[in-house]
């Protein structure tokens, strides 16, 4: 497949405008002239024993969930692990794309999938986010005010144009010459400029046209299932140490870091679990959960936690994420598949959190 298609069909499976805006998502290495991707390779950080790997295997791809370009690069050496490896990337014609933070944010993404360990009756963002385009196509509301003559012709003119749609009109005054209206409109930015041309034409070019002129960005409407973290609802209570197995078997951990709230044991009850792929620090503060599952808490955090009645499980910052690739390698070839398209997808079998226990 050539890569500005699997590109095309990434970004269909996650919307990289959902991505938070201080991430840096999307195809970070596109090497000269076309290239046809024949093995897509999926890690979690592409670090150079990584990348040996995917070299190794002959990928021309590799889709790494942690941006491998994040902060701007003034130089490309070989003084630096990050550099080597963009320069490796680049000598052996091999593209790297990161959706990191969209695939924390989409319905069915990172998230999501660590919910799945459970059965929960209901699930809800932590922190919602708002669509990428308006339902009505639609972003500003104009307001105007106009006499009888003038809304007769001004009505005329934008309902021959689909940038425009007239909401309606309120009768407001009545002088000695003529009625005067509130008009209402939608449109889009250039539907602006449209309708202040018919405006200013139907007036003969009078400024004073525009004194009763009022515009208004449309706030864009929330995103049902979409947004940072999740609150998930289970269906029915689990005790903490049965929450705390389910945990190590979906995230295949034999210890996790546990801090039990105060007043409570691992006997206690467990209704409602708050999720952060990677860190949840800040986003996951004071959630109305029983319980907290991120990969990093800071120590005072996890001890505001625990005071006010909330348990803390904390696996390192990619033990939570790492086994999303195996889920999103199924969805993805279907995807691929209703398109009548395929390639190979590896992961990687040495990406690990650099953190072990011993």
């Amino acid at each position: 497949m050539d890569l500005r298609l699997v590109c095309k069909r990434l970004n269909e499976y996650a919307n990289l405008g959902i991505a938070c805006d201080w991430d840096n998502v999307g195809l970070l290495v596109e090497p000269s002239e076309p290239l046809l991707v024949t093995k897509m390779f999926l890690t979690n950080d592409l670090t150079e024993p990584v990348l040996e790997e995917a070299i190794k295997k002959e990928v021309n791809l590799i889709v790494s969930y942690h941006p491998a370009i994040f902060r701007p690069l003034k130089k490309l050496t070989q003084s630096d692990w990050k550099e080597r490896s963009i320069v490796k990337c680049i000598e052996k014609r091999i593209a790297i794309y990161s959706p990191h933070t969209s695939w924390d944010c989409i319905e069915g993404g990172i998230n999501d999938w660590i919910l799945s360990a459970f059965e929960t009756k209901k699930i809800e963002p932590v922190e919602p986010i708002s669509n990428l385009i308006h339902p009505s196509g639609f972003t500003k509301n104009v307001k105007i005010n106009v006499s009888s003559d003038i809304q007769e012709n001004l009505v005329k003119n934008v309902t021959l144009t689909d940038s425009i749609r007239f909401i309606g009109a309120k009768k407001l005054i009545q002088s000695n010459e003529a009625d005067f209206f509130e008009m209402e409109f939608l449109t889009s930015p250039k539907g602006v400029v449209a309708l202040m041309e018919s405006i200013r034409s139907l007036n003969n070019s009078d400024l004073n046209a525009f004194s009763s002129l009022r515009i208004t960005n449309m706030e864009k409407p929330l995103m049902k299932n979409s947004g940072l973290g999740r609150l998930g609802y289970l269906s029915k209570p689990l005790r903490l140490k049965e929450v705390v197995e389910k945990v190590k078997s979906h995230f295949q951990m034999k210890t996790i870091r546990l801090a039990i709230a105060n007043g409570k044991s691992l006997e206690d009850e467990v209704k409602t679990i708050a999720v952060g792929a990677g860190s949840g620090s800040k986003l996951l503060n004071n959630t109305n959960a029983d319980l907290i599952i991120t990969g990093e808490f800071s120590h005072h955090e996890i001890l505001h936690e625990t005071h006010r009645g909330v348990s803390v499980i904390v696996t390192d910052h990619s033990n939570n994420e790492r086994g999303y690739r195996e889920f999103f390698r199924k969805r993805f070839t279907q995807l691929l598949k209703k398109n009548n398209e395929n390639i190979e997808i590896l992961l990687s079998e040495i990406d690990r959190d650099p953190l072990e226990y011993l």
